[in-house]
């Protein structure tokens, strides 16, 4: 095909989320997902290549980067924060609140404004699963590889730091997903990293080999 993709992913409890202390979890504890209760939530990060067509969704705060033929990081999606105007206004309407702590928190309890999941807050309607969709013409970015990655990565790296550590290890055999994640680790992140790799490939070399 166009691309190969890598994935590397590094688990990590987050630090301030007193229901791991609950259930007596630490780091490095294998947890099964009964474990998880009904209130927890997660992101949703999808990219859909069609042809010359990319499509990108996203709800929450996992983020999509892609590196164009000139080396320039392009937003695939956008984060979906409390403390953005669009959201806060939502927020308000529907009735809620933001506070600060530790970061800007939906009820003072959520750190994204949107989700899967967190039925609590659902039903607030302070929280929605509403996704964003992108479509971005791949004949006209020529693109050499996107990152797909949860905000784990991002708490650690700008979008432009992530494009010029990846571009320098695209001959890794993770793409750069591996050396990225644990790099993110080193720099103190205390939240989960995921991060894929997707490499692309132009056509022209594809039939070549």
């Amino acid at each position: 095909g166009r691309y190969k993709c890598s994935c590397y992913c590094l688990w990590l409890p987050e630090t301030d989320n007193s229901w791991w202390k609950v259930c007596g979890v630490s780091n490095g504890d294998s947890v099964s997902l009964p474990l998880f209760p009904p209130f927890s939530g997660t992101t949703c990060l999808i990219a859909l290549l069609s042809d010359k067509e990319l499509t990108v969704a996203n709800v929450g705060d996992s983020r999509g980067v892609l590196c164009d033929k000139d080396g320039n990081a392009i937003p695939l999606s956008h984060d979906h924060k409390p403390y953005q105007l669009k959201e806060r206004k939502r927020i308000k309407r529907a009735g809620g609140f933001i506070s600060f702590n530790g970061s800007w928190r939906v009820q003072g309890i959520l750190a994204m404004s949107r989700s899967l999941g967190d039925y609590p807050l659902k039903n607030l309607n302070v929280v929605i699963p509403d996704p964003d969709i992108l479509t971005f013409d791949l004949d006209k970015l020529q693109p050499e590889f996107m990152i797909l990655a949860s905000d784990g990565l991002w708490d650690a790296f700008s979008n432009e730091e992530a494009v010029r550590f990846i571009k320098e290890r695209l001959d890794e055999p993770h793409f750069g997903a591996k050396s990225i994640v644990l790099q993110s680790f080193y720099r103190g992140c205390p939240d989960n990293i995921t991060v894929m790799v997707v490499k692309f490939r132009n056509s022209s070399k594809t039939e070549e080999q």
